[in-house]
C-alpha cells in the first residue's frame, strides 16, 4: 500500500494505477523504491553528508581529528559503500576476527609475562 501512495504521489490516479501494465507498474515500483532521489539510500547518504558538515564546522574538532573524520563514520547502515550484505558481513566477520585475536595475543602477553616475573 506504501508503494501505491509514493506512485500515487506522481499523479496517477487509482484507476489509472489498475490500467498500467503490469510490467510498467513493476518498473515504477522499483523506481519509487531504490532509484528516485528521496529513496532510502539518497536520504542517508544527505543524512551523512549533512551530519559531517555539521561536525566540520562545529569547531570542537583538533587538526587531527578533521584529518580522519569522514563521511563514512555517518554510515550506520553501510549503504555509503557499495558493497553488497554479503561484503559487508564478510567485513564484519573479518573484523571481529581480527578483534579477537588481538584480544587472545593481548590476553597470552599477560599471561606469560605476569608468570615470568613471579619466581
Amino acid at each position: 500500500m506504501f508503494t501505491l501512495k509514493l506512485l500515487n504521489k506522481r499523479g496517477l490516479s487509482p484507476s489509472e494505477l489498475e490500467s498500467l501494465d503490469p510490467e510498467l507498474f513493476e518498473y515504477m515500483m522499483i523506481y519509487d523504491s531504490s532509484i528516485e532521489p528521496s529513496g532510502a539510500r539518497f536520504e542517508h547518504i544527505k543524512y551523512s553528508n549533512l551530519a559531517h558538515l555539521i561536525l566540520m564546522s562545529s569547531g570542537n574538532l583538533t587538526q587531527d581529528g578533521m584529518k580522519k573524520a569522514t563521511v563514512h563514520d555517518w554510515d550506520m547502515h553501510g549503504l555509503l559503500s557499495n558493497k553488497t550484505v554479503y561484503e559487508r558481513m564478510q567485513d564484519e566477520e573479518q573484523k571481529q576476527l581480527t578483534q579477537q585475536q588481538l584480544q587472545q595475543s593481548a590476553m597470552m602477553q599477560f599471561i606469560t609475562g605476569s608468570t615470568g616475573t613471579g619466581g
